[in-house]
């Protein structure tokens, strides 16, 4: 999830090889090091949001660190290289990796388990991987080596039923969800909890990413009067989707799922506009004509694990500026989360040392055995299935 020019969220509910680069006590730098210990990053080159994280977090480790202990770095993928079960594999088989931050999709995660369970070997080389951002419930089910910090979408989609049902007082809703892994398991699970607050469900309409001409839809939701559109979908999915409501002169509610932030993708932006997302929140007024798509998606609501308007302690008011400063722009839920991956996998190291097994054990105890980590998106603690509990669920407005 990107998020650009929209950054507002308030809680709303907390509900259970390859290419190198090296960093310094300041600054990364690329290079190999024999005696480097490597948090590799399985993350698409073309999103530097999830290296942007981790190399804060590397920095600060290094900083931290005694100084008869080995420095940390970071492994990156192959530029071009796509399979994941070969980004798992090449990071599996690398000694010097002691933990791999990502995947960062579900369906990629789950391709890419067995292999950092290293199952054919009865686990002799496998390498715990802690995911900033794959959210499908299944992610951590099929290997204890996986581990997640951000919270489910069955998280995400209680959240957002309860805050149609008690801040906007909705009534009545049609649900957009795309045909795959997410949009189903997101759709199952909110609609039931819409039902239970008492908010109707007036359709499920299934979509095909790049194949689906959303008219159809947009007419005969205007024709429902559904006051709320969920919908579970990309960013770039959305804002076609919204055109199309709007050319139907209808103008729902949008209540979207985390990626539903990238909407302004594309859009000519500007310094970020913060306004809360305050409790009981007035209804937006209909969208007029608008002159550019930032007037479009005004008032778009999205789930969100991250709010860097609000930064809660001293060690997330560090990693504002800190990251502020580094890539000009404030940190987006991506590098916020990719930071607290690679912050638990090295306070793991610094604990029990590089023996991958103990660091997957010790990742595992957290919140239990070990004490809870306080992570720049919220306290993480463990639950038997890898899953980080209790994590904030925040609802985001888009203000342009």
């Amino acid at each position: 999830m990107t998020v650009g020019r929209l950054i507002v969220a308030t809680v709303v509910a907390a509900l259970s090889g390859p290419a190198t680069i090296s960093c310094s006590r300041a600054n990364a730098r690329t290079g190999v090091d024999g005696d480097t210990l490597y948090i590799a990053v399985a993350a698409a080159r073309n999103s530097p949001a999830y290296f942007h994280g981790v190399q804060l977090a590397l920095n600060r480790l290094n900083a931290e660190r005694p100084h008869d202990t080995r420095p940390f770095g970071m492994r990156m993928p192959f530029m071009g290289q796509t399979s994941e079960v070969a980004i798992a594999a090449r990071f599996r088989d690398d000694p010097n990796v002691i933990g791999v931050v990502g995947h960062t999709g579900s369906a990629q995660t789950l391709e890419a388990a067995p292999v950092y369970g290293d199952l054919a070997n009865n686990e002799k080389r496998a390498v715990v991987a802690v995911t900033p951002t794959a959210t499908n419930p299944q992610v951590t089910r099929g290997s204890r080596w996986v581990f997640r910090v951000c919270p489910t979408d069955d998280d995400a989609a209680r959240a957002l039923a309860r805050f149609a049902a008690d801040s906007l007082h909705i009534q009545r809703v049609a649900i957009v969800y795309r045909n795959d892994l997410f949009g189903r398991g997101f759709s199952r699970t909110i609609a039931p909890e819409l039902t239970r607050s008492r908010v109707a469900v007036s359709e499920r309409d299934p979509y095909l990413a790049h194949i689906t001409e959303y008219e159809a839809y947009a007419a005969r939701i205007a024709r429902s009067g559904a006051e709320a559109v969920v919908f579970a979908g990309g960013g770039v999915d959305a804002a076609d989707f919204v055109r199309a409501l709007h050319n139907e002169s209808a103008h729902p509610i949008i209540l979207g799922s985390d990626d539903v932030a990238s909407i302004l993708d594309g859009v000519k932006q500007a310094v970020p506009n913060v306004v809360p997302v305050k409790r009981r929140a007035k209804r937006p007024p209909p969208v007029a004509a608008a002159k550019d798509d930032r007037e479009l998606f005004r008032g778009v609501r999205f789930a969100a694990f991250y709010d860097p308007s609000h930064p809660t302690d001293p060690d997330a008011k560090q990693f504002f500026r800190q990251y502020s400063r580094e890539f000009g722009q404030a940190p987006t839920p991506q590098a916020a989360l990719s930071y607290d991956a690679a912050m638990l996998i090295g306070r793991a190291v610094l604990a029990v040392g590089a023996d991958r097994h103990r660091v997957r054990d010790w990742i595992a105890s957290v919140g239990s055995a070990a004490p809870v980590v306080r992570g720049i998106t919220g306290e993480i603690r463990f639950n038997g299935n890898g899953d980080a509990v209790a994590k904030p669920v925040l609802v985001g407005r888009i203000e342009p």
